[in-house]
């Protein structure tokens, strides 16, 4: 049995879109092509006479898409507000249709909701792959620098990965690892950050804090996983530091030593971070 979907409904409609699932959706011929080259054309090709007050005899475009997915894009379509996506799932969903039909400005809406911090935060490399999988190039660059603070090899794959090329991918990839080799390179401490127990001069070389010793061991470690400053400039990190290295002072050392590690996380910071 068919149904029919009111919220578009207008004197003016003048065309039906049938869903997969038998909802029928009144329409205007003249928002579809404004919005959608793919219908703008549809639309020049010779068109049966039809009978605008007669809803069955309008002309019926039958489309693959369910209602529920033909309702949300039409809200983006239609001059009304444009609703809010609640997962990546269904961004994704709904951008491939916006891109099956040519909705230029769903498009344009969808790409913006696409780098939202809610997704950069929960989900940064399937934001990466379903930018890179339509050559949204800004997008892809904004995710690549979230995707810093991840395993990018521990995370699951989703759908998308399928559609990207090895290119793309292999740019992520490079980003990762030479950010990691450039990181770990500034791990260098100056002479002048002692430690008042466990440092200073012996037989003429310098020996540095027994809490950097073991700062820089753990650092290497992360950085080769997640080549950014989130969890090594921590406060919980400088104490796992300061307790692995087994000396009374070296805790007061690391606050004597906060210009040098802010200075040092800044170099850090500043290397690239996208692709």
């Amino acid at each position: 049995m068919t149904h029919s979907h009111n919220d578009f409904y207008a004197p003016g409609s003048d065309m039906l879109l049938l869903s997969s699932d038998d909802v029928k959706f009144c329409v205007h011929r003249c928002i579809l092509a404004a919005a959608s080259p793919f219908f703008e054309h549809m639309f020049a090709l010779p068109q049966p006479p039809d009978d605008p007050t007669n809803e069955e005899r309008r002309p019926v475009i039958p489309v693959s898409e369910p209602s529920s997915t033909v309702h949300t894009l039409l809200r983006f379509v239609y001059p009304v507000p444009h609703p809010t996506t609640s997962s990546l799932d269904e961004l994704s969903n709904i951008l491939g249709v916006a891109v099956k039909y040519d909705f230029l400005g769903v498009i344009s809406s969808l790409r913006k909701q696409l780098i939202t911090p809610a997704y950069l935060r929960d989900d940064p490399v399937r934001v990466f792959a379903i930018a890179s999988r339509y050559e949204f190039e800004h997008e892809a660059q904004v995710a690549s620098r979230h995707t810093l603070s991840v395993n990018i090899l521990d995370c699951p794959l989703s759908d998308d990965f399928r559609f990207i090329t090895a290119h793309s991918y292999h740019r992520l990839l490079v980003l990762h690892k030479k950010r990691s080799k450039d990181a770990q390179a500034l791990l260098k401490i100056p002479e002048d950050v002692k430690c008042l127990q466990c440092s200073g001069p012996y037989y003429g070389a310098f020996v540095p804090p027994k809490w950097w010793k073991e700062f820089e061991r753990m650092a290497r470690v992360d950085l080769e996983i997640r080549p950014t400053t989130d969890v090594i400039f921590s406060m919980p990190f400088f104490a796992r530091a300061a307790e692995a290295s087994g000396c009374a002072r070296c805790a007061s050392s690391i606050l004597d030593s906060h210009e040098f590690l802010s200075d040092l996380k800044r170099q850090i910071d500043e290397l690239p971070a996208t692709i």
